[in-house]
């Protein structure tokens, strides 16, 4: 038996989700267990990609406009591998309270530039003080 996430791996902690929530695999058509969902009762497709600083990028090398042009890229390119087309999109982003502003909107500047050139609109999301991007 597993004792920690890293012996679980990615899989499992998808397995353990699965079986303890409740609301897991119902009102969808293809679910769980893919980075996207598609909703048996929408036209829409869902999906969530979390960014971390030091695994998914690296600030030595990555631009804050890299980075808000990946956050988006890679969760339309999880819609896309659905069959479904851009449209709104949330954005949960966690930074220092040191992060500079310029920094900020350098980030927004690459996420609109994904968004416009996709088709896709933020729709809304949540924002969080965090000890690294």
């Amino acid at each position: 038996m597993a004792r920690s996430v890293a012996e679980l791996g990615e899989e499992g902690v998808i397995r353990l989700l699965a079986e303890r929530c409740p609301a897991a695999g119902r009102g969808g058509r293809l679910g769980i267990g893919d980075d996207a969902a598609l909703l048996a009762e929408s036209p829409w497709a869902v999906t969530t990609d979390l960014l971390v600083e030091g695994r998914h990028f690296d600030r030595a090398w990555c631009t804050p406009a890299d980075v808000g042009h990946k956050a988006l890229a890679a969760s339309l390119s999880d819609a896309a591998a659905m069959g479904a087309a851009p449209g709104p999109f949330f954005l949960s982003l966690g930074l220092p309270g040191a992060t500079p502003v310029a920094d900020v909107s350098a980030f927004a500047d690459g996420l609109a530039a994904c968004a416009r050139a996709a088709g896709a609109w933020l729709a809304g999301g949540d924002t969080v003080a965090a000890a690294s991007w």
